[in-house]
């Protein structure tokens, strides 16, 4: 299954254009998300694996968070996800809207946005860069949270300064924690 295929599967629209998204956080820094403590600003939702409304849970926490933290509005429903396209290559931001109907941790999760159904493993970005949406399996429970202002976490610079040494990720992904890094 092909990008857009597999977004549209969990109702995500890919879209040719959203603007210059160079200025924000890199892909791979947001990685570093779950580790960001309460006091960065990070927000969270736990759900049990074994809870028998698991799907409808963690879809409505992953929405009623995303809106309320500013991911997206009810009126402007478009936002940027983490991409890894080719094994080995850069990660990147790819610019989608919400269409009705979605399903992000179950049909999502089970391919692009997930390692399964009801697993979820994304990293959703506001067009400003002002809001980080992640998703992330525990061992015994699913999580969905949200991080206010990442230019302002301790945890996400201090990795970005570390990618910005060349010694792991892609040139390119070190290339833009760098400029990201100088532009906050």
């Amino acid at each position: 299954m092909g990008l857009k295929e597999s977004l549209a599967a969990a109702g995500l629209l890919v879209l040719e254009e959203c603007g210059d998204l160079g200025g924000l956080v890199p892909p791979l820094v947001t990685g570093q998300a779950p580790s960001c403590p309460p006091e960065e600003g990070r927000t969270e939702s736990l759900l049990d694996m074994d809870d028998p409304l698991l799907l409808e849970k963690a879809n409505a926490n992953w929405y009623r968070l995303s809106v309320a933290a500013g991911l997206f509005t009810e009126a402007d429903r478009r936002f940027v996800v983490a991409v890894t396209p080719e094994p080995d290559g850069p990660s990147r931001w790819v610019c989608v809207e919400l269409r009705d109907p979605w399903d992000i941790m179950g049909r999502g999760a089970s391919d692009l946005l997930g390692s399964g159904y009801c697993r979820p493993e994304f990293r959703m970005l506001s067009l400003d860069g002002s809001t980080l949406s992640c998703g992330t399996t525990w061992e015994t429970a699913i999580s969905t949270f949200v991080l206010k202002s990442p230019h302002c976490s301790k945890t996400l610079r201090a990795f970005a300064d570390w990618v910005a040494t060349g010694e792991i990720g892609h040139p390119a992904e070190s290339a833009a924690a760098r400029r990201w890094l100088d532009s906050h």
